[in-house]
């Protein structure tokens, strides 16, 4: 439980961090495409103004030129011939006023009379003796808070010659065209930032989705590969107990044998004088399965010469099923019954092995089984198998059960070392079979052993 819940809990993290850094990753592409928008913007209302610019920087020098050449203008001193020219660009349309400023920034003169008579700054003037010509836009106003948007030209004007800066004419005209050119300028940018947020935000979404999709997937494999590794190491562990065991296993049945063949003697020339006694019948019961179960081991561990010459068929193997678990289950009534197909031809080595396997599935369904019930085995030929199958009407495996059915756990039964199911799978891969629980509910289970018909010789393990 404790592990579940560990990886719950790190699923949990997992997916907040997850989130954080999506969020983090939409929040700086956020600020960079707000950023970048905003200096596109200031970009292009400076381009705007600066139309403004090169449009009245020729309209001027024009004036200017045109009052220089006239014969009235031409006689009075070059300041007021620049104040009297561009008197008459205020004809334009748009204009709403002018200032003349001299070569150090003074007022020299101006229109409507109401237009204000300050000197330049001196950041103005350091940047009319630059040259360059330079525009500025007041949305409420030049002077008013609360007036109409204006627009502001500043043109500097060259002597005769076109050498020195003698003068600065500044324009002012209705700003409600430049207004309305950044309030599309404005618009588009806005269009423009939002299409590109929600793209690469979907594109930012899909790539991280992706990638957790890909990390998920990775995380599942690892999570199994690390869950077969355990298997695996399980698996080779009860492997190399069974094999140091094998060796023990023998001794212990050679040791065996004879003494159990004396202790059923025994009994067998006790039975008459005791033959009502339960007790003693059972013992008689327990002796000859003893007798049974060391006989199926011994036919595995005979010579394996002698059985790749011998073969066992399907209802050689019917035949001792009938004869071990007849009595049993008929004493504890239970509805047994086998249905065996003759094509089925095996090694004797390989059908005794099978044999154990089969034999180890019966004892489990026969305990699960309550009288009354159903137990059945079939062998038969299946696409080039022999499959043995067992059928049971007990209470079926439970889920925890089935997640670790042929691993070796504890046993439910008071008796059971919980390796059982376990050693058939160990057996049934010695054989090259597959040993799989095919179905199983609270109705019934069956368990199905599929091995090779036309198995080769192999040595043992």
């Amino acid at each position: 439980m404790s592990d579940i819940n560990f990886e719950r809990s790190h699923r949990k993290e997992s997916l907040a961090a997850y989130i954080v850094a999506l969020v983090l990753v939409l929040a700086a592409f956020a600020a960079i495409v707000w950023v970048s928008s905003s200096q596109l913007r200031s970009e292009l209302r400076a381009s705007a103004v600066q139309r403004y610019v090169d449009i009245w920087t020729p309209i001027t020098e024009f004036h200017v030129a045109k009052g220089r050449e006239d014969e009235l203008l031409g006689a009075l001193d070059f300041e007021d011939v620049i104040v009297y020219s561009l008197i008459e660009a205020q004809e334009i349309d748009g204009s709403l006023g002018l200032q003349v400023f001299g070569a150090k920034g003074e007022f020299l003169s101006g229109i409507p009379a109401t237009i204000d008579e300050s000197n330049l700054y001196a950041s103005e003037l350091d940047r009319m003796l630059s040259g360059e010509a330079w525009g500025m836009f007041y949305p409420n106003g030049v002077w008013e808070n609360s007036g109409p948007p204006e627009l502001e030209l500043n043109i500097p004007i060259r002597d005769r010659e076109g050498e020195e800066l003698v003068a600065l004419a500044r324009h002012y005209l209705d700003g409600q065209g430049v207004l309305n050119e950044f309030t599309e300028i404005d618009q588009k940018v806005v269009s423009q930032a939002t299409w590109t947020y929600l793209g690469g935000a979907t594109f930012v979404l899909t790539v991280f989705l992706w990638l957790g999709w890909r990390l998920r997937r990775a995380r599942k494999a690892i999570a199994e590969r690390a869950r077969r590794l355990a298997q695996a190491n399980a698996e080779l562990a009860l492997m190399a107990k069974t094999s140091a065991v094998g060796a023990v296993a023998s001794h212990l049945i050679h040791g065996l044998k004879n003494p159990l063949a004396g202790i059923s003697e025994h009994l067998s020339l006790a039975g008459s004088s005791v033959a009502d006694d339960e007790d003693w019948e059972d013992a008689k019961q327990a002796t000859r399965r003893m007798q049974s179960m060391i006989n199926e081991v011994v036919d595995v561990l005979r010579n394996d010469e002698l059985d790749q010459l011998d073969t066992f068929s399907g209802a050689d193997i019917e035949a001792y099923l009938k004869r071990k678990y007849g009595g049993i289950t008929a004493k504890k009534h239970i509805d047994f019954g086998i249905r065996a197909n003759g094509d089925v031809v095996l090694p004797a080595r390989d059908a005794n092995i099978a044999k154990l396997i089969v034999s180890n599935l019966l004892d489990n369904a026969i305990d699960a089984v309550s009288p009354g019930g159903e137990v059945e085995a079939r062998i038969q030929a299946l696409e080039g198998k022999a499959v043995f199958s067992v059928i049971d009407t007990g209470p079926g495996f439970s889920s925890a059960a089935r997640e670790n059915l042929f691993a070796p756990i504890q046993s439910r039964k008071s008796s059971g070392a919980g390796i059982g199911l376990a050693i058939c799978q160990q057996l049934a891969r010695h054989l090259g079979a597959k040993l799989e629980l095919v179905r199983t509910s609270s109705s019934g289970s069956e368990v199905r052993l599929s091995m090779p018909i036309s198995q080769p010789f192999r040595s043992a393990v």
